[in-house]
């Protein structure tokens, strides 16, 4: 009777251990990502979104997980240096190491790495809200997106602010109403003062122009 009884007990022991092994692997287990929902035209606020950390994060483009999926955004705007360098990406320094008036490839690469602190230390350590018409960034799993946070502040507008971004790539209607056009002449206005103040890569040494040949 002993043994039946210690038995029926280690099997009950062995039943809850299988029970809480299922349910940590389906805790700690790889998730597919569900598709973003079909483009409508309309702003859909995401709140109460988190940062995950990931390998393609940078300063404009970053996974978020919302509501049990995770979505790759890209902010509208603006357009942040490349992180690193390599061949198919290397067009695309050059033409940022242009905009900020001429720095070395290595100094754009670092304004990239930069950004991309800045704004996973922005994302890190305070409330923000996305709002995105899950409109699709080219051929890709990225949607564009505009991120405020608390105080009202936008994530492109900080970026310019910091001299850590160019702005550069497609913009549109913002949530509040604010035409393309302005808020892109707002951060053309931002975009100056951190050019005076020498903010981000607008302080970074430049290369001096070719002597003119005599």
């Amino acid at each position: 009777m002993k043994t039946r009884s210690h038995l029926s007990r280690n099997l009950w022991i062995l039943v809850w251990l299988s029970v809480g092994l299922i349910q940590a692997w389906d805790h700690f287990r790889d998730k597919p990502t569900p598709p973003a929902p079909e483009p409508d035209g309309h702003f859909v606020a995401l709140k109460h979104a988190r940062l995950v950390d990931d390998s393609g994060n940078d300063g404009d483009s970053f996974k978020i997980a919302h509501d049990g999926g995770e979505h790759v955004l890209r902010l509208y705007f603006v357009d942040c240096p490349e992180k690193r360098q390599y061949s198919l990406v290397i067009g695309r320094l050059k033409d940022q190491a242009g905009y900020f008036g001429g720095m070395s490839i290595p100094q754009t690469v670092s304004v990239g790495v930069e950004a991309k602190a800045f704004t996973e230390k922005l994302l890190n350590e305070q409330r923000f809200t996305i709002q995105t018409r899950w409109e699709r960034v080219y051929d890709s799993e990225r949607s564009y997106a505009v991120v405020r946070f608390g105080d009202g502040a936008d994530l492109a507008e900080k970026l310019v602010k910091a001299g850590l971004c160019r702005i550069h790539t497609k913009g549109t209607m913002m949530p509040d109403g604010q035409r393309e056009f302005d808020f892109e002449n707002h951060l053309r206005g931002l975009e100056r003062e951190a050019k005076a103040a020498k903010r981000g890569a607008w302080g970074k040494p430049k290369r001096a122009p070719p002597k003119p040949k005599p």
